[in-house]
């Protein structure tokens, strides 16, 4: 099946659905999320974007296509500003964040991206999909977001985020998945919805 297709079924819709309806992310859509919560989230992301840059730098050394080079060049290596403008926002002070403070689903999210990716630079793009097209899909999802978290959904939505994902699909969309191609997918976004209720809980 391909990539596109694999995307609007029944097991990935599933998924999508239980994230975009999930405490965190409803909490979020209604401003009651706690503080608490949110710092939580942005220690765990902390942590695993480090890892996630990582497996992009690892697909950029082993792939021999342009296009997949010339992506994760331009994504880069350093901490997206947006993230250290939250951070700052919500007072964390990112420097004395230790991957001691990652969580269980965080950990294993993290290990799946480095298996993959030294893996093949497609499958290794399809383990680091999920979290891109995920994002995106909640904050078009969840419409007239409270004032409070209004800012992540406008940044996940905005066209330059949007621009990133597209251009995932324009390198994978056509990709006929085998069986274990579409199970990377399926972990990922399930690493993602427990990522999702781990920060709540």
């Amino acid at each position: 099946m391909y990539l596109r297709s694999y995307l609007n079924s029944q097991t990935v819709m599933n998924i999508i659905n239980d994230i975009v309806h999930s405490s965190f992310v409803e909490s979020m859509r209604d401003g009651t999320l706690e503080d608490d919560k949110f710092r939580y989230y942005l220690v765990q992301d902390h942590v695993y974007l480090k890892y996630y840059k990582e497996a992009g730098s690892r697909i950029k050394n082993i792939s021999a296509n342009g296009d997949i080079k010339k992506l994760y060049s331009d994504i880069g290596s350093d901490e997206p500003q947006f993230h250290r403008d939250m951070l700052l926002k919500f007072n964390v002070d990112g420097d004395s964040i230790k991957d001691t403070d990652m969580n269980y689903t965080t950990y294993s999210y993290i290990n799946h991206l480095i298996r993959w990716s030294g893996d093949s630079d497609i499958n290794g793009m399809l383990s680091m999909f999920p979290c891109q097209w995920s994002y995106g899909y909640i904050a078009e999802a969840v419409a007239g977001p409270a004032e409070k978290f209004k800012f992540w959904f406008d940044f996940y939505r905005s066209t330059p985020y949007r621009s990133i994902t597209d251009r995932y699909l324009s390198i994978l969309g056509d990709q006929d998945l085998d069986e274990y191609q579409e199970q990377i997918i399926k972990f990922g976004l399930e690493y993602e919805l427990n990522y999702w209720i781990s920060c709540y809980s």
